[in-house]
């Protein structure tokens, strides 16, 4: 089918003090309702986080089924998803914590955590079936699934669980991304766990359904650890067909880079995007149908120039980024951001910045991440206009106005991004976050890893992004999770 290809064409402007620019063509407007059912903001920040004392260890509590709400994205019954488009490369050597959007849709199929958090933010059963808080109020009392094995047939108990979170996938020290998570964790018997979490909030275990938490075991010879959903993955990088041991049809997922329209005609049935160009082109087609998911990504600007007292970003200049800047469905940050919402976490003073390396005047942001292009390459527009109100937007933006010469937009990735973030020697980063944190405490210590020189008070929010789901009409059984992640049905042991 013959498609005409929109071109951007990318026009520095000079802005208002709103940033508002009629001149950047763009392509038209996608025009979507909004999802049937709404998640809530971002849970209450953790209380103080003293060491605990040892775990009281009652017997086991009697086992009690949680009902989900409904959370289909597609209200209409139909024929079942074969074939899923996935628009980034898989790594199995990831597994099972996913690095980017089409790994989060194929880990999520094949790996659980002991809870999720459903569309409407209420935590769930997954691998385990109940829960409740200790005698002493520190420690979660977690009985795993009846009945619930490995996609090998292996059992899974309590004693896999603490492999599967350990260095040495024997059970003994939790690996470090657990760690920040977990403070302690013992078995009570096959079937059930005392888990002492980093946070002390005993109304719901919400850090149980963090991705980091997810249970793999390895398995000889697979490039593909086992997960406990039940369902197996072969195949090459560019096809891999994901199958259970019930009569479930086998799912193919058809991965790699490219325009995503090109999956689009090759008959998937499932497409999630949040490229504009995609979504136009899906509605001048009848047998599909979008669906906005939940808001999911918010992205920040990182600069070591800003202190506490630097002017801050309106919500109107936000959102004027949001229209203007950004290819694609986004909307100005919305408070309140869970990183303001987290006094009283145990954050370390922020570090001088890399003072052996020269200033730079790079705008950085993730190669990859078309947003942060966007966003990126806004600001170096700013920078580089000579109007009186892209030069106040830009001293909103970038405080150190010593650093504004011979500014540019720089892509990076891997290694190169980690040792540039950790420097903090550029004019500054745009950072992609969770728009919704299940732990506070623990993503602003990562965002401090990442950048120890950033006082989480000095980060900047400007816009929030989110993905949308194409799906074939005719077609169905696809949940929406409260991060705006996907459950096929069938495949997760959903029925």
């Amino acid at each position: 089918m013959e498609r005409h290809i929109v071109r951007h064409v990318f026009v520095v402007c000079v802005l208002t003090m709103t940033w508002a620019c009629a001149s950047r063509t763009s392509p038209p407007a996608v025009s979507v309702p909004e999802p049937a059912t709404q998640a809530p903001e971002s849970p209450p920040a953790p209380a103080p986080n003293p060491e605990p004392p040892p775990p009281a260890l009652p017997a086991p509590v009697p086992r009690q089924e949680v009902v989900a709400p409904q959370c289909g994205v597609i209200s209409e019954a139909g024929a079942p998803i074969a074939t899923v488009a996935l628009n980034d490369r898989v790594n199995a050597a990831n597994a099972p914590r996913p690095t980017n959007d089409s790994e989060r849709l194929l880990f999520r199929q094949i790996y659980e955590t002991l809870v999720r958090v459903d569309c409407e933010g209420r935590v769930v059963p997954s691998l385990a079936s109940s829960w409740r808080p200790s005698i002493d109020g520190h420690t979660w009392i977690v009985a795993l699934r009846e009945g619930a094995r490995f996609s090998d047939g292996t059992p899974v108990t309590a004693r896999e669980v603490r492999a599967s979170w350990s260095r040495d996938g024997t059970g003994g020290e939790l690996q470090p991304h657990v760690n920040r998570l977990v403070r302690s964790l013992i078995s009570i018997d096959d079937q059930t766990l005392a888990i002492t979490l980093r946070s002390r909030r005993v109304d719901v275990p919400l850090a149980l359904a963090h991705t980091d938490l997810a249970i793999a075991k390895p398995v000889p010879g697979s490039l593909w650890p086992a997960g406990t959903h039940g369902a197996q993955i072969t195949g090459n990088r560019e096809t891999l067909v994901v199958t259970t041991a019930d009569d479930v049809p086998s799912v193919r997922f058809l991965a790699g880079p490219g325009d995503p329209r090109d999956f689009l005609d090759k008959g998937v049935d499932l497409l999630v995007t949040r490229d504009a160009a995609a979504l136009n082109y899906a509605a001048t087609l009848g047998q599909f149908q979008s669906v906005p998911l939940a808001w999911q990504r918010t992205y920040v600007l990182l600069t070591s120039g800003r202190t506490r007292a630097s002017s801050t970003v309106s919500e109107e200049a936000r959102q004027a980024l949001a229209v203007d800047a950004v290819r694609g469905d986004a909307r100005g940050a919305m408070g309140p951001f869970w990183w303001q919402m987290a006094p009283d976490c145990e954050i370390p003073f922020p570090q001088p910045r890399d003072q052996s390396a020269p200033a730079s005047g790079r705008i950085v942001y993730e190669a990859t991440d078309s947003a942060a292009r966007d966003l990126a390459e806004r600001f170096v527009g700013l920078a580089n206009s000579s109007g009186a109100g892209a030069s106040a937007a830009f001293e909103t933006l970038f405080p150190d106005r010593a650093r504004r010469a011979n500014h540019r937009a720089a892509g990076l990735a891997g290694e190169a991004l980690a040792l540039a973030r950790r420097r903090g020697t550029d004019a500054g980063y745009v950072v992609a976050i969770d728009t919704r944190s299940l732990e506070p405490c623990h993503d602003v210590q990562l965002m401090i890893e990442g950048a120890p020189w950033v006082d989480p008070e000095t980060v900047v929010p400007l816009v929030e992004t989110r993905l949308h789901a194409i799906v074939r009409r005719g077609r169905s059984g696809v949940d929406a999770a409260w991060d705006g992640g996907l459950l096929i049905t069938g495949l997760n042991g959903s029925r």
